[in-house]
């Protein structure tokens, strides 16, 4: 069963299955900052400390809590970060209200290699205006990043480096393998390790009805 998440202010209030960001946004609570070691974040979806709910394919969506009542805080997609391949920076506000599936990866993550041949399967065949964008972090290290990125033979995605872990905190991302499905609205749905082409493509054409 995949995480719903509503995207609003304040990234992290969890409700029973469904988090609420509105606009998409987060606190600076703590996450796993960048560079930490692999050991503290398993390979292979979420960790055993993390309170979201994770899933290898779409089964059942659970149904939306009423939502909270949160403070403001600084919208999620308020971020800007290093292109991987170094031929610029990326501003995360260009992805804000637009159907959009954000990959979580770390350098050093085998899952995460193994899901590339899924991204890249699902890629061609999803509904029109749906773009796939990649989030590389827990690791400092850029070229780890840009090897990571020739070996999955994923070049042609756009991946961008958070580099101090301040894009994954933003979007309450604490582990890899994540796949975060968000439609214009700010809905979202998170998958974890095990995520298929056909997966991605269901939970794309759920976002690009909505």
């Amino acid at each position: 069963m995949a995480a719903r998440w509503s995207l609003g202010w304040a990234a992290g209030a969890l409700v029973g299955g469904a988090v609420l960001l509105a606009g998409c946004a987060a606190d600076s609570g703590e996450g796993v900052a960048a560079g930490d070691s692999p050991a503290a974040t398993p390979s292979g979806g979420a960790d055993a400390g993390s309170t979201t709910e994770s899933s290898t394919g779409p089964t059942q969506d659970p149904s939306p809590t009423t939502e909270p009542e949160t403070p403001d805080g600084p919208h999620a997609f308020a971020f800007s970060g290093p292109l991987v391949d170094g031929s610029g920076t990326f501003d995360g506000l260009t992805l804000d209200d637009r159907d959009v599936i954000l990959w979580f990866w770390a350098p050093w993550c085998p899952t995460c290699l193994a899901e590339a041949p899924e991204i890249l399967e699902a890629i061609p065949q999803l509904p029109e205006g749906v773009e796939v964008v990649g989030l590389a972090g827990l690791s400092g290290d850029l070229e780890h990043m840009q090897e990571f990125v020739e070996i999955s033979k994923t070049g042609d995605m756009t991946h961008v480096a958070d580099l101090d872990g301040e894009i994954w905190r933003g979007f309450d991302v604490v582990s890899q393998a994540t796949l975060m499905v968000i439609d214009d609205s700010g809905e979202a749905y998170e998958l974890g390790g095990g995520t298929t082409a056909e997966d991605l493509i269901e939970y794309a054409e759920k976002i690009a009805s909505s």
